[in-house]
């Protein structure tokens, strides 16, 4: 059977664009150092890929509103902590001033100390992280407390996303801490700011029962802070154990796209050496195919 010059031609295009396509493929991986560089490369492989790089996004979408809700907590855990050491000066000064040694000019000119003492409470209580109050509920947009120490926000509790389906409350409310329930009016305790209020009172009116009295009421408010912040520190604490294990999560998830999609470069550059000799093979084999010998021509 004979074969015609235009077929032994097509014979040899086709055999030099196999090589030619092989070897720019083995080229390609290792100038991308990709294993996978579009959906014919592997097919099942692209869907890993696209499912693993979507994971990926979510971890990291958890881990910024973990790092959102950290923020957020000790910029809360910060205040409250500030919040509890004026507490405890309030109750130093009250026990203090409560001995019959100090007179009307004592605890007058120690009533201008509370006085700071409350302006400070309240600015702690407008502490703010990304613009945003972190006493005021949802009215997170101004601020929780007035200047005469009543709460001006509400009740709403903050959720952020921390795992999938995983939410976590990251604002305390702050009605809790800076009001009195309605069971702790009725045990006859007042909001934090009107306590310090009645120890500044009684300071200037030389109130010596006023004082004692406030000595339980301070002690009762900081009790109550230190049992707030002993919550908040938790939340913190679980936060920051969540933030470690997706870490992980997105590390390892990181991992096993990279197993599917990159090369291994040393197999990469041994393909396209093979590749690049198979092609000047072609390339010789097919210069010959395409020179007709006299004996040919005389055919």
């Amino acid at each position: 059977m004979r074969v015609s010059e235009k077929q032994r031609y097509a014979i040899a295009t086709e055999r030099m664009e196999l090589a030619k396509r092989r070897n720019t493929d083995a080229m390609e991986v290792i100038s991308s150092q990709k294993r996978i560089n579009r959906l014919e490369d592997d097919p099942v492989g692209v869907t890993k890929i696209i499912r693993g790089r979507q994971s990926v996004r979510n971890l990291k979408d958890y881990l910024n509103n973990i790092g959102f809700s950290k923020g957020f907590v000790e910029v809360s855990e910060a205040a409250i902590a500030g919040i509890s050491d004026r507490l405890q000066r309030a109750h130093e000064i009250s026990v203090g001033m409560a001995n019959d040694t100090y007179g009307p000019d004592s605890r007058l000119a120690v009533s201008r100390e509370v006085k700071e003492i409350i302006d400070e409470v309240v600015n702690l209580g407008n502490s703010n992280f990304n613009n945003r109050y972190v006493f005021s509920g949802f009215r997170n947009d101004s601020p929780a407390i007035s200047k005469e120490g009543n709460f001006l926000g509400d009740d709403g509790a903050i959720f952020t996303e921390v795992a999938d389906g995983k939410f976590r409350q990251i604002n305390l409310e702050g009605r809790t801490l800076f009001e009195a329930t309605p069971e702790e009016q009725k045990a006859g305790h007042f909001a934090m700011v009107t306590s310090l209020e009645l120890l500044k009172d009684a300071l200037e009116g030389n109130d010596k029962v006023g004082i004692t009295r406030a000595v339980d009421e301070i002690k009762f408010h900081l009790e109550k802070a230190a049992s707030i912040q002993a919550n908040i520190g938790a939340t913190w604490a679980a936060l920051n154990a969540t933030e470690s294990r997706i870490e992980v999560q997105r590390d390892h998830q990181i991992d096993s796209v990279s197993k599917v999609e990159d090369a291994d470069i040393y197999e990469a550059t041994s393909d396209y050496k093979r590749m690049e000799t198979a092609l000047q093979s072609t390339l010789m084999a097919s210069n010959k195919l395409l020179q007709p010998s006299l004996l040919n021509f005389l055919q």
